[in-house]
């Protein structure tokens, strides 16, 4: 099961002291909310916490199947991109389930509150637990700007019905999501919890 994994990676993290966020389904999912994440996806805050998540995340045993890169200690982590949006991105199969960690550097988001791009999310980070394990996990006001820009009604109305909502946060998130995509539309049920 996913819990027991992300458990398992926020001890080994949280020993090796790398700085990390849960971010996507996963932290949606561990608040409650009705869904299965296909996967644990980590946002970390500095490219050689990557690294350092190498020293203590299985290596795989086997090679993985054709075009399916997997992190080792030898090659920890993919770089690609310019000076616009660089990534550094590892990821890791344990107990079948797929860990991607990711550092991505985007500096002209830096002082909007977007998911996974923004130095600025990392203030407002919340701690859940998993398995008796601290959760450091992105805002669900962060998260819920994210599924209005995918139009991910069903998952809104889930996460409205079960999470707390700051307003001021969830504001600030939307209108920093609007200003990264001009014209994105504030879904009705987003707009009643604002009123």
């Amino acid at each position: 099961m996913w819990t027991t994994t992300l458990a398992t990676v926020a001890a080994r993290l949280n020993n090796v002291h790398v700085d990390w966020m849960l971010i996507g389904s996963a932290a949606t999912a561990l608040r409650g909310v009705a869904i299965v994440p296909g996967d644990i996806d980590i946002a970390v805050l500095a490219a050689d916490d990557i690294t350092r998540a190498a020293t203590v995340l299985p290596t795989p045993s086997e090679p993985p199947a054709p075009n399916l890169w997997f992190s080792t200690l030898a090659q920890p982590a993919l770089q690609w991109g310019d000076a616009d949006e660089r990534w550094h991105f590892g990821r890791w199969m344990i107990n079948d389930v797929k860990v991607e960690l990711a550092y991505i550097d985007i500096p002209h988001v830096a002082e909007l509150m977007v998911e996974t791009r923004s130095p600025l999310v990392w203030r407002e980070r919340q701690t859940l637990t998993c398995g008796g394990q601290p959760i450091p996990t992105v805002p669900i006001e962060v998260q819920l700007a994210t599924m209005m820009a995918r139009r991910q009604d069903a998952r809104i109305d889930a996460t409205i019905a079960r999470t707390p909502i700051d307003q001021r946060l969830l504001r600030r998130a939307i209108a920093d999501k609007q200003s990264e995509i001009p014209g994105l539309t504030v879904p009705e049920r987003l707009r009643q919890l604002l009123a």
